[in-house]
């Protein structure tokens, strides 16, 4: 099995080294904008061994086809958009029928009862909006792969040790590998990026996961926070971007951890040191209450979300007094 892994980070290093050689002849240059968060060009499209380690694995360790078929699309999906840019709403609507393509394939919700359909339909949405809230944060050095790491980290641990589901555990570890594999060049200076192909699948993997998990409400609650600083600073940002009359497809630099390297010149590694930090905080807090009841775990995401919503505020109104 240990063989897996080490193909994983083989395969993740390479193409991250492939592009950082290449990318500019291939057309896969991240050029700066207002905002951007970085100021000269680099390759981007870094993550493509990421995926290609997920499929020859999957096909190696005889994955469900659920697993693996739209990770492959909606990773073939984002290379393309790394290459040329795709419209917001084609890009939504593909991702919209990919999702769909995955909840048909673990044919959990084949019977046509309300309650089905309303699981259906958020569950979804829950995938999309996963898929695009970790691309959204895909924005400084490190802190797309190293919460990747983290995130697929517990959800191995929860899956081996409490559901026993050993294939997502495999593949989850199979994904850390492979963030480890690509970190050296994006962490602490990067010298590519991940890309729509590295982000938009991690994301889209990790939501699929917590959707295969999730048996239970109990169960989705915890798995959920797995992945809590990306939500939180992805779910705020939406809401004062809303509130502001703000066009939400139009690029912009208005999350907490913009803020923390842009606004307040912090360096990249310490604002993608400081959210792993408190994800690791989040993820064993998350863990340690999942045989208690639901209401602890309620109060668990009540208390972090109220915590993150007064940083960013705060932080925000320091900034703009100073």
């Amino acid at each position: 099995m240990y063989f897996l892994f080490i193909i994983s980070l083989i395969l993740a290093a390479a193409g991250a080294f492939f592009i950082n050689k290449f990318g500019a002849k291939l057309g896969l240059v991240d050029y700066p904008n207002y905002r951007s968060s970085h100021s000269i060009p680099i390759p981007k499209g870094g993550g493509i061994g990421i995926p290609s380690g997920f499929l020859l694995i999957s096909i190696l360790s005889k994955s469900h086809i659920s697993i693996w078929l739209p990770a492959v699309l909606i990773a073939f999906l984002s290379f393309i958009s790394d290459k040329m840019e795709i419209p917001p709403r084609r890009r939504f609507l593909l991702q919209l029928l990919i999702a769909l393509l995955f909840l048909n394939l673990i044919n959990r919700y084949y019977l046509f009862t309300t309650e089905n359909i309303i699981i259906f339909v958020f569950l979804t949405l829950f995938i999309v909006a996963t898929t695009n809230f970790f691309n959204f944060m895909d924005g400084i050095n490190g802190i797309a792969g190293i919460t990747a790491l983290i995130a697929f980290s517990f959800i191995a641990f929860f899956s081996f040790y409490i559901m026993d589901d050993k294939n997502t555990a495999l593949m989850s570890l199979v994904l850390v590998m492979g963030c480890f594999g690509f970190l050296p060049f994006n962490f602490p200076k990067a010298k590519v990026f991940l890309g729509d192909v590295g982000s938009i699948f991690l994301g889209f993997v990790f939501a699929v996961f917590v959707v295969k998990l999730s048996i239970t409400i109990n169960i989705f609650l915890c798995v959920i926070m797995f992945l809590s600083t990306f939500y939180a600073d992805a779910i705020i940002t939406i809401f004062y971007r809303l509130k502001n009359g703000e066009n939400l497809t139009k690029a912009h630099r208005s999350h907490l951890y913009q803020y923390l390297s842009n606004e307040l010149n912090y360096p990249h590694w310490k604002v993608t040191v400081i959210y792993a930090l408190v994800q690791i905080v989040c993820g064993f807090l998350a863990i340690i209450l999942y045989n208690k009841t639901i209401s602890f775990q309620l109060i668990l995401i009540f208390v972090f979300g109220l915590a993150f919503i007064i940083v960013y505020n705060n932080i925000k109104k320091d900034y703009q007094i100073s």
